[in-house]
């Protein structure tokens, strides 16, 4: 039997992956945690009715058991973060970007509107829509659309942990005012941009095609108008405000023939 030859060259051979290096603890953090209390703090649960839900409906939310509040001072627990978190995750898709731990809940959409509507806040995002409607109104058609702009504005930069249909909704109507604005102020091309990105984020809203169809008009394509008022009706038939538009457009071109 023959004997293998040494090499006369090193071949280089694959390293075995070693255990990971052990990362050192933190002295002041061990001593941070050691101190936390290890008490559980006592909660209840309680059913409470959903504000503006039709039908009717509720859900649970946690509350001291000693005095039934949600922020008890008495006990010094305040379990708004908990049922905000909880009530997220239900509502909440799988792929859902969770708050980050110290932001706080955001503030009820009715009581926004509320001291929108009271106090004239221009800086919430109800309280722009008001002021770009009242501007709408007056035919300060430049304020309207600076007003309805920053509105969508505040409805698209919403933290990705809420829920994306309202930022949706939101920026739906938002666009669907300023194309209004636009083409009260002559901008057809504007108000024609708008009225299509209504139609992408709301499809079966039938105010985004009537929008669309009189930016068309607007420029003088009055066949395409008439293709948007028919794209609109396949989602209300009856819908007067396109069926009364489309009566119009048709008369329009049987004028034309």
């Amino acid at each position: 039997m023959s004997t293998a030859e040494p090499h006369s060259h090193p071949h280089p051979h694959p390293q075995q992956p070693g255990p990971p290096p052990s990362i050192p603890a933190n002295p002041a953090l061990t001593a941070l945690l050691d101190s936390l209390p290890s008490t559980q703090l006592p909660f209840a649960v309680a059913e409470v009715p959903i504000p503006g839900s039709n039908p009717p409906q509720t859900q649970q939310i946690v509350i001291c058991p000693a005095h039934q509040k949600v922020v008890c001072p008495e006990c010094g627990v305040d379990y708004n973060a908990l049922n905000f978190m909880q009530q997220f995750m239900r509502a909440a898709p799988t792929d859902a970007i969770p708050p980050p731990p110290n932001m706080a809940p955001p503030p009820q959409r009715a009581e926004m509107i509320k001291n929108a509507k009271e106090q004239g806040n221009l800086e919430d995002l109800a309280g722009l829509r008001l002021s770009g409607g009242a501007a709408f109104k007056a035919q300060q058609f430049p304020q309207a659309i600076n007003m309805y702009s920053r509105s969508a504005d505040m409805a698209l930069s919403r933290p990705p942990w809420e829920p994306a249909a309202v930022g949706k909704e939101e920026t739906a109507i938002a666009l669907c005012n300023r194309s209004a604005a636009f083409a009260f102020a002559g901008a057809w091309a504007n108000a024609l941009a708008d009225a299509e990105a209504v139609i992408l984020l709301k499809r079966p809203w039938t105010k985004g095609h009537f929008r669309k169809a009189r930016a068309l008009v607007g420029l003088n394509r009055v066949e395409d108008a008439r293709d948007a008022l028919v794209d609109g009706l396949q989602f209300e038939p009856e819908d007067k405000e396109l069926n009364a538009f489309l009566k119009e457009i048709d008369e329009k071109l049987a004028l034309e023939d």
